[in-house]
This record gives C-alpha cells, structure tokens and sequence, in this order.
C-alpha cells in the first residue's frame, strides 16, 4: 500500500482498490460514483487503472470465528482506463451539452426556421443601475458569509490530527496513565465481588472493560468437561500402623468441619485415575530418567507408588516416565530445600492438573454446540495425589541429625526398610460451562494483524491465591491507559486483542478452546501473544520470559515449581506489593511491549537471534551430527543477510514503502512456526527452540531422546530426534531465502 485516505464516513462509504503499476493504495470516493450524466471529468488517477471495489468488515468477521477476509461485494468490475484504450466507454461520463451547443447546432440545419423575435434593447441608464444594484446586494451577502464563517469556525473548532500511532511521545503519555494506586482499586473492587463461579467473575470483568469504551467486546462460553474433588478428601493411609492422613498431613477425623475444608478436598490432580491402590512407596526422587535407571536396576517397580518431587523437568514429561516404568500410584511432594525460605509452606497441600490440551472429551477441535464428546475420564492410568511436605516427611521418616539442623537436608526415603501405603482418590467429572472475556481494539493500519494480551480468572475456592485478581487488574489497567489515548484520536496500527481466560486451573482450558475455534484465523492473522498470567508471585527479581526471536525485549527463565497451586491467603498479594508498585512496574513494561508490537512499522522480531539460538542449542551436543552444524550455519549466514538487506533499510522512513514493509512483515510474522512440531513429548513444548528452563542450552527435544535411548537401550528414538531437528532447521533457511527471493524480485520489477 502506498496511500491510507480516511475521510468523513458521512461522505464517503466505498473503498476503491486502485492498482497501478503494480502499485497498490487505497482512496476513499464520493458514494454517489460520479453517476452517469453529472460528472463533467474522472481524476486521470482514476482513468489509469482497474478498480474492485472492497468492503472491509473486521466487526462482522470477529463476530463469525474462522472467517477472517476480505469480500468481494461488486459482482461486476467497473473497467476504467486511460483515453487510449480500445475497451474504455466514456460515453456514460460525457458532460451534458449546453443550452448553447444546441441551438448552435440547430442553427447549422439548413431546414431550421427561426422564430425567435429580439425584443428591443433597454437603456444604458437602466442597465447600470440594474447592474449597481446586483453587485451590492452580492457585496452585503459576501460579507455576511464571511460573518457567519468567522463565528461558526470559532464556535466549532475543527477536531484535532489524530497523532502518529508509533510516536515515541505517545507511548509515553499512554504508560503515564498506569497508575499503582488505579491498579490497587481495580484489585480490591473484584475481590469484594460477590462470586459462585467463573461466569460470575467473567461478567464483572466484561463490565469494567465496556465502562473503559471498548466496545468490541463480549464473552465466548465452551461446555467443557472438568474434573471437580469429591465429596470427601482423598486420603493415604499407612499400612504398619494403620494411620490414616489427608493429603495435608492431618490425621483423618469424623468432624464435618475438617471433612467440608475446602483446603483438603482441593489437594488433589485433576484427571488422575480414580480409585484405592495398597502398594510398596518407592522413592525416586526427582523421577529423572537417571533416578529411573537406578530404581529399576535394584527393584521391580510394576504398581509399586511412586514418592516424586517437583522440579527439575515438567511433571506431565515425568508422569509419562513413570506410566511408561509401570508404577500403579504417584504421591507428589515439593521439597522444603526447593522453596524459599520465607515461604511457609511445608504443611500445604495443593492442587494440579494433569490436562494441558483443552477440554479432554474433545481433543483436536473446539468444545462448541454439537461437537462429539469423548469418554475421558482420565488422562493417565497412575492414582496421582499431591501431598504436603509435612506428610512426605512422616512417610520418609529421616533419622535426626544435630548437627546438620542450621542447614536443609533434602528429604530421602531411607534404603533400608520397606513401606506399604493405601492411596485413594475419589475425585469427580463432570460438565461446566467456562467463560472467556474477549474484546478488541482495532488497527488503523492493519486491523487484520493481531497482538493477543491474556489474562486470566479462573481460581479454585482460593487455590492460587489472589493471582487471578492481580492478572485482572493488571491487563485493565493497561486497557484503562490506551482507551483514554483512543478517545484523543489515537489508535494502534495492529488490532489488539484483550482476552480473560476462563478454566485456567484445569489446564488452560478457556485459551486453548477459543485456540481451536479459531484456529485458521490465529494461524494466519495473529503477530505475537503477550501473558499476564500472574504477573506477581514475588518481590525480589523481574523475571520476563520470551520468545527467541523478541529476545532483546525481554530475558528468558522458567521454573517447574509453579505447577503446584498452593491455597494462599487473601491478602497475599497485597503482602507481597503492599504498594502495587510492582504491579505498576509489570503493567508498564507489557504495555511498552504491546504497543511495540502494535504499532512499530516493522515487527521488532529478530530473525538472527533464531539462527544464533539454533547454533547455541547445537553446542556441545552428544549428538553433534555434521549435517545438524552445517544446516545451522546456512541458517545464520540467510538470517544475517535478511536482517541487513531488509529491516535495516525497512526501519529507515525515507525507504519504507507500505507494500514492502507488509511483506517484510508476513516473513517477520512467521519466523518460529518452521520449528513447531506436530506432537511434542508430554510436558514438553511444541517449539522446540524454547528451553526447558534456564540451566539447558540444547533442544530438548534431543535431551528428551538421549535420556529415552539410555532408559531403553535404543537408538530409534534419537534418529528421529535428530530428523526433526534438522528438517526444522532446514525448513527455517529455505523460509528466509524465500522471502529474500520474493523481495529481489519486487525491487527489480520496480527498477
């Protein structure tokens, strides 16, 4: 594009997409199209080339999921062209003849008779003063004009020139507007709300957004299939001695206050196994795939229960180990030497979700009216419970040691001495409707590009803590800040999307079905995701996580701890940020982020940072196969060529033509996708090039083969390790090198 005219919409309603050239701009015309017979001329921009008219109607398409285009509305194509063209038809815009070429013609028709009789002309006396009294009359009303001009302009000034929307002034006045204090109150006022459900808080929630002005907004509900506690608490008991405790270590009692304690009947793992297993407890520690091959070397571990610590790889990757090895039960447990020291932890269960696909009854499409529903009860065969740390202790019973009290000792099943246990669980599925809060701030420029910010609202009867309402009141904050810009005339280039999931603690249920029920429109459309999903879980380090290819916006670091979701108490949050300063800080680097994304004319995506990624995962792999080195090298020399030949001069004004930046910007948009794979390991991410966590440099998909092949003594599973990984990386550079083909080509077809 090389031309954005907006008008009044009053006065003009059709987009004409004019092409000339292979030169692309869009104009706004006259609705009444110069009808036939009162356009005395066309604009010769006009007469130059074909024109197809375009109706654009974003609203309309957001309303209807998976249909995101433009619509052809003229069936018929209105052929304009220069004076020289054999199939141009003037004839409907030629300008009507005059009174006067008429009778001139008439008078050339040598049988015309004239009956016109000259009447006999006035006197000059009479003349002037018909003349004089013309032109005061036309001097009084010019005047009066002009009276009435002067005041009607003073008394209706002409609305301000909306501001540039990547003006580095703006994104100053729209982060000045973030505010702790504004954040504070939106935490308290959605905690004093009264709720029964999630549906109750995605109302208010849809409340706040609309009293802010964006009214693009609404709420999307799934039926989703959840897996809910029972009426009683699950339960371990000892099989020795008899002794029966709840997952928070407290002994089993009768008295209906301790068995209705919201505490215990949510320390469970959504969609384990149900049911009561007695078996020996089997220590193995972290469930590495070395703790696998140590346990299995000395015992036969086949429905034996499973005593596993978080951290260190995801539980979902660990769980599938464990499957795999054949344990009947798992007791999850965070260790004490893990956590800080001023968390008081130790004697708290929690909850966790064994789901990280949507709704199970519907994997692979969206939970919408009419879907098929599946029979998944469970999503693995292992009883899995979560237990506290004070429990743990009492079922490895450690042997005191004076001397080692001043500092942690990790807690360890003793080697002598066997254990049996009884596990039963007894939780509950059932269907619930979910609500998602989603609402949209259109682009100017590209409203068909879009920058989700998520949030989310979904808790457990206080599992979590208050992270909800903090991620609430964060992401409203940051809305609260562009609408009072967009009311002064501002709008971002890039449409953003403010979303609230809904069903978050069974597995990020709401984001991923409204994934799914728009999954070809976010394939195609969607620029970048920006989370708040708990913006403040401490008061020490700024921790921001990001992509590889944004980088240079933020740091990278991960944590497998925060898989556990421990009852907080209220005021948690406000303990930890008693000041929302915190909260002031988070809410402006997402918006400083956002708006970059938004409203930058080249996407700040860096597509070295991928190939020097790639390079650094390669380093000091076991695995370091010739073909891998070489396929990564052709990947950086590509990405440093794009990078220079084309974002440098992108990011320079006096070279950015439109239609050049939205190409650069459809190869900038897709730069990740090549290293997706179609089906990770459990726990695992799809992208590959995303790290484990901040101790591992290397792919982990290739980690996760390695320490497969040791566990089973065979070398398929690395191979196609390696096949995936060096096809990603391949397909990465021929993406590159197409689109520096695509642009050789439009420079030499300009040229």
């Amino acid at each position: 594009m090389q031309e954005f005219q907006t008008r009044n919409p009053a006065d003009c309603d059709v987009s004409l997409l004019l092409l000339s050239d292979k030169k692309m701009a869009y104009h706004k015309v006259n609705a009444d199209q110069r009808a036939q017979g009162h356009s005395p001329y066309l604009d010769n921009d006009e007469l130059q080339a074909t024109a197809l008219e375009l109706e654009w109607d974003m609203e309309k398409e957001l309303e209807e999921p998976g249909f995101d285009h433009f619509r052809l509305d003229g069936a018929a194509q209105r052929h304009l062209g220069n004076s020289q063209s054999p199939d141009l038809d003037l004839e409907p815009i030629q300008p009507s003849s005059s009174p006067k070429g008429r009778f001139q013609r008439l008078q050339e028709d040598p049988d015309y008779i004239s009956h016109y009789t000259r009447q006999a002309p006035k006197s000059n006396r009479c003349s002037f003063f018909r003349i004089l009294k013309v032109f005061c009359t036309a001097l009084i009303l010019f005047i009066f004009g002009i009276v009435i001009g002067y005041y009607a302009r003073k008394k209706c000034p002409s609305p301000p020139t909306p501001p540039e929307p990547n003006n580095p002034h703006i994104y100053h006045e729209i982060l000045k507007e973030i505010k702790a204090e504004n954040i504070q109150q939106i935490y308290r006022d959605l905690l004093q709300f009264p709720r029964e459900d999630d549906a109750d808080i995605a109302m208010k929630i849809l409340g706040q957004w609309r009293s802010q002005g964006l009214e693009d907004v609404g709420l999307v509900n799934y039926s989703v299939l959840l897996d809910l506690p029972g009426p009683s608490s699950n339960t371990v008991t000892l099989q020795n001695s008899g002794e029966c405790f709840y997952p928070s270590g407290q002994q089993c009692s009768r008295d209906p206050k301790t068995l209705d304690s919201q505490d215990l009947l949510y320390s469970y793992a959504a969609y384990s196994a149900k049911g009561t297993l007695e078996a020996e407890l089997v220590d193995v520690q972290y469930g590495t795939m070395q703790d696998l091959i140590q346990i299995q070397a000395i015992t036969n571990v086949t429905k034996k229960i499973a005593l596993l610590k978080l951290g260190q790889s995801p539980l979902l990757y660990k769980l599938s180990l464990l499957e795999d090895a054949g344990f009947g039960g798992v007791l999850l447990y965070t260790d004490p030497c893990d956590l800080p020291k001023t968390a008081d932890l130790a004697d708290k269960a929690f909850m966790v979700s064994l789901n990280s696909r949507g709704d199970p009854s519907t994997p692979g499409y969206a939970s919408i009216d009419g879907s098929y529903r599946q029979n998944r009860l469970n999503l693995t065969t292992l009883l899995v419970q979560p237990i506290s740390a004070v429990l743990a202790r009492k079922l490895v019973s450690p042997p005191e040691d004076t001397a080692q009290k001043d500092r942690c000792t990790p807690l360890q099943l003793p080697a002598t001495g066997k254990k049996t246990i009884s596990l039963n669980i007894q939780s509950v599925t059932t269907y619930k409707t979910i609500s998602n809060v989603i609402g949209y701030l259109k682009g100017a420029v590209f409203p068909d590009r879009y920058v989700v910010v998520g949030s989310h609202h979904s808790s457990l009867k206080g599992y979590g803590g208050q992270g909800w309402a903090s991620s609430t009141a964060v992401i409203t904050a940051l809305l609260q800040a562009l609408m009072a810009e967009v009311k002064r005339g501002w709008r971002p280039d890039r449409t953003v999307v403010f979303c609230s999931w809904g069903g978050t603690a069974f597995g990020n249920i709401g984001s991923y079905e409204w994934a799914e029920d728009l999954k070809n429109v976010l394939q195609r459309n969607v620029v970048a995701y920006v989370s708040l999903h708990n913006p403040v879980t401490g008061n020490s380090t700024l921790h921001p996580v990001a992509s590889p290819s944004l980088q240079q916006l933020a740091a990278e670091n991960s944590s497998f701890l925060s898989e556990a979701l421990f009852p907080v108490h209220a005021t948690k949050t406000e303990e930890l940020d008693p000041s929302f300063s915190l909260h002031e800080t988070i809410a402006k680097l997402t918006g400083q982020v956002t708006l970059q994304i938004a409203t930058d004319p080249v996407l700040p995506f860096n597509a070295l940072d991928i190939a020097l990624e790639v390079q650094n995962n390669l380093k000091g792999d076991e695995a370091g196969i010739p073909q891998l080195l070489a396929v990564a090298s052709r990947l950086r020399d590509t990405a440093e060529l794009f990078q220079s030949d084309e974002m440098r001069p992108a990011n320079d004004p006096k070279e950015r033509a439109p239609v050049r930046v939205r190409m650069l910007n459809d190869v900038l948009q897709g730069l990740e996708k090549s290293f997706l794979v179609h089906r990770a390991p459990p726990g695992l991410y799809r992208n590959i090039l995303y790290r484990l966590d901040d101790r591992t440099s290397q792919f982990s998909v290739l980690l996760e083969a390695l320490e497969h092949c040791k566990l089973h003594q065979s070398n398929e599973t690395i191979q196609a390790a390696l096949s995936e990984v060096l096809n990603s990386i391949n397909s990465a550079q021929v993406y590159f090198k197409a689109g520096l083909d695509v642009f050789e080509t439009t420079l030499a077809g300009k040229k």
